[in-house]
């Protein structure tokens, strides 16, 4: 009797010593691991990369897919903001994105721009009144002049404005060529040996004293030093859900439209029309609308901007890519009012995820708590896709501990407008 106690009390304790052996963490495989491949996640694996770190980038579905906010023909890249942050990034990312520009395969074109004001008190996010504008690129040196109507149309035919309207032209602004630039970030992902991981679906992330845990839906677990995640409109639920972190974000569907040319489609391409943004009150927020020419789609692309119905988490799995009539016919209104070269009806419209903040800046910052470094990158609001080679080298400086390229304090999780939410 003895002798079988003693034997089993040895099993007992070489099966709690497999326990413990079994509950040891993995050795560290990665320095960053990185999870969300949209604009934002693959610039961090590339800013991290780029410090001589091994990286591993994890993406639940599949390199430039059409389910978050990092996908399309053409984005705005511009100038035109109020806080000068915006500006510095603009720059920095502005040189990464040409990197990637050669003759075989085009990321970015520059058009110009012009910002239009209506004083009909829209206010588009970020970018400030006609004066405030000004004041800013009188600051930091940016050619500017204002425009007349009159002088707008003599200038850009395109636009035939409503009276009262005033316009600031830009000539630094431009159109940057969404899928292509995408490809063109995987590509160079890969050339700096980042271990692209798609179809990966993360399940959770999990803090260490010296390392993160990522384990994936098939039961493989990932291991680095520092954790970048960056899950674009689930940001909200997922830091809730890993981390039991409140970040407040909205997730609206918002709708684009494409409006073919009565005429010549070539005087309202990239090379001869500029990109435009405007306060004018779409009827539907008071955050104006935004406007590309022709790209790819062989149509002008004009949006009311921030307008779309918000969706919840159930809602946001299963959206689809069909238009808001609502916002097709603020997209008309606008069309009416500016650009009678224009179709009236659009023959186009499709939607597309903003995940906006309360103040409309950008989350990045280190999640609180002590042992390895996670970070969160997203809150893009509608204007971060110009800025994700910045907003990467941001995060993956967090994530390395080395020096930041910018002031972070505007995008930090402890700010005003986050705690007040």
């Amino acid at each position: 009797m003895h002798i079988l106690l003693r034997l089993g009390a040895a099993a007992a304790a070489l099966a709690a010593l497999a326990a413990q052996r079994l509950r040891k963490p993995q050795p560290v495989q990665y320095d960053v691991v990185v999870v969300g491949g949209g604009v934002m996640g693959v610039w961090s694996a590339i800013a991290a990369a780029r410090q001589n770190r091994t990286v591993c980038l994890v993406e639940k579905y599949t390199e430039g897919h059409a389910r978050g906010s990092s996908h399309g023909d053409g984005r705005i890249y511009r100038f035109a903001y109020a806080d000068e942050i915006y500006v510095d990034m603009m720059y920095l990312s502005l040189s990464y994105w040409g990197e990637l520009n050669d003759a075989t395969s085009k990321v970015l074109a520059h058009t110009g721009g012009v910002s239009l004001y209506s004083g009909q008190g829209g206010n588009y996010d970020s970018h400030g009144g006609l004066d405030d504008l000004t004041k800013i690129y009188r600051k930091r040196g940016l050619a500017h002049e204002k425009l007349s109507r009159k002088k707008l149309k003599e200038r850009f035919p395109q636009f035939s404005a409503p009276k009262n309207t005033t316009a600031l032209y830009q000539p630094d602004f431009g159109v940057l060529f969404a899928d292509v630039a995408m490809a063109r970030a995987y590509e160079l992902a890969r050339k700096l040996k980042v271990d692209v991981r798609e179809g990966s679906d993360v399940v959770s992330v999990k803090r260490r004293a010296d390392s993160v845990e990522v384990r994936l839906g098939n039961k493989e677990r990932i291991v680095g030093r520092s954790c970048i995640v960056a899950p674009g409109a689930w940001l909200t639920s997922i830091a809730k859900k890993w981390f039991n972190l409140h970040v407040p974000t909205t997730v609206t569907r918002e709708t684009v439209s494409y409006f073919k040319p009565k005429g010549s489609k070539a005087v309202y391409g990239y090379k001869r029309m500029p990109v435009f943004i405007s306060d004018l009150n779409n009827g539907l927020g008071d955050l104006g609308y935004y406007g590309i020419p022709i790209v790819k789609t062989q149509g002008v692309k004009v949006a009311a901007h921030h307008v779309g119905q918000t969706l919840d988490e159930k809602a946001l799995r299963s959206h689809d890519h069909q238009g808001d009539p609502s916002i097709i016919e603020a997209n008309q209104r606008f069309v009416a009012s500016f650009f009678p070269g224009l179709e009236a009806t659009p023959f186009r419209s499709e939607s597309c995820l903003y995940t906006t903040t309360p103040d409309y800046h950008y989350v990045l910052d280190k999640v609180p708590g002590a042992g390895a470094p996670i970070i969160l990158a997203g809150g893009g609001s509608g204007h971060a896709f110009k800025m994700g080679p910045a907003i990467g080298d941001a995060a993956a400086a967090l994530a390395l501990g080395v020096k930041l390229p910018f002031s972070l304090e505007t995008f930090r999780l402890d700010r005003p407008a986050l705690l007040r939410a």
